[in-house]
């Protein structure tokens, strides 16, 4: 009996844009935005992920990109104070603090910092989390910090607002990198704190958003995360132990996929060089003053200085620094 009766992977196809270690790349939205972002920065990619934090609904995506394209900087009037902390309807609570003055700066020098990335960013992943949003007045916010649900007003976003939302917010972009090209993916994280009914029609919504816009924006990409995890996949022990987020195995196995699409032979090449760097550095010595520990410290700094002579490009401090 063949394998794949028990299996219906999902084909692997090569874009017609290519990815490599000179790119720069920002990452937005859901929690697969950090996932991917992760596997990115460790094999040294230049990449900027969430700089609002984690983003689940594509409204508070489209108003971060707005912030950004804008010279706009936060002010006092724009936060709010609960819970003995200072918080941003527009942030992730790890941008949250007890000092307003120490919010204002982790949130406009991350801003600042992201702005300028953004003018040279030359691939922009946006992952489509959910259309369930929530209001609090007119504002549509990336965050309800535990406020009680009663403050805030709930809405299923639809794909018309979505289209219209995320179009205007990248021609924004455009206007000061013309450049950027786009990839959008659908996250496979299952939102089912109402229902599962809401979480398969919020999908749905999302995947018909993204093809309507990919096929209206120029150089812009759809990348399957969401049909690997749910067709491909298809089983909870692809799943944390939460039965929601999906596991470290499932994200190497979407990261091979995606590895595949975007990269050329010679950049995964040097992707396994970069790995087996990046395992070393995590590698405990009993003895890191022995003579086979200093032996292993000496080959591993020739690997990066030889990397480093040819990819003058991708930083190599925080490895440097490990071994000696």
């Amino acid at each position: 009996m063949q394998n794949n009766i028990f299996r219906t992977e999902v084909q692997k196809q090569k874009a017609k844009t290519t990815i490599s270690h000179k790119d720069s790349i920002m990452l937005m939205g859901s929690c697969f935005a950090e996932n991917i972002g992760r596997k990115l920065t460790e094999h040294k990619f230049q990449t900027d992920v969430n700089p609002f934090g984690i983003l689940f609904n594509p409204i508070s995506i489209a108003q971060s990109l707005n912030i950004l394209s804008d010279s706009y900087l936060f002010k006092e009037s724009d936060l709010r104070f609960y819970n003995n902390e200072w918080i941003s309807f527009f942030h992730h609570g790890k941008f949250s603090n007890v000092s307003k003055e120490t919010c204002l700066e982790t949130i406009n020098n991350r801003l600042l910092q992201s702005r300028l990335f953004l003018k040279k960013t030359d691939f922009l992943i946006l992952t489509l989390g959910t259309t369930v949003s929530y209001s609090y007045g007119e504002q549509v916010v990336a965050n309800c910090h535990k406020i009680p649900q009663a403050e805030f007003q709930k809405q299923m976003l639809t794909h018309q607002n979505i289209v219209s939302s995320l179009t205007n917010s990248i021609e924004k972009i455009r206007t000061i990198n013309e450049n950027i090209q786009l990839i959008f993916t659908v996250s496979p994280v299952r939102y089912i704190k109402n229902s599962m009914m809401e979480n398969t029609l919020s999908k749905a919504h999302l995947i018909i958003a993204v093809h309507e816009l990919i096929s209206k924006i120029p150089n812009s990409y759809y990348f399957p995360t969401f049909e690997i995890m749910i067709d491909d996949l298809r089983d909870y022990r692809f799943y944390t132990d939460d039965m929601i987020h999906i596991s470290p195995t499932a994200v190497d196995y979407i990261w091979e996929n995606f590895a595949y699409t975007f990269f050329e032979r010679q950049t995964s090449k040097l992707n396994e060089k970069i790995k087996d760097i990046h395992l070393a550095t995590n590698h405990r010595m009993k003895d890191p003053y022995s003579e086979e520990s200093m032996k292993f410290k000496d080959i591993q700094i020739k690997k990066i200085e030889q990397l480093q002579s040819l990819y003058p490009y991708i930083k190599f401090e925080r490895e440097l620094d490990s071994f000696f």
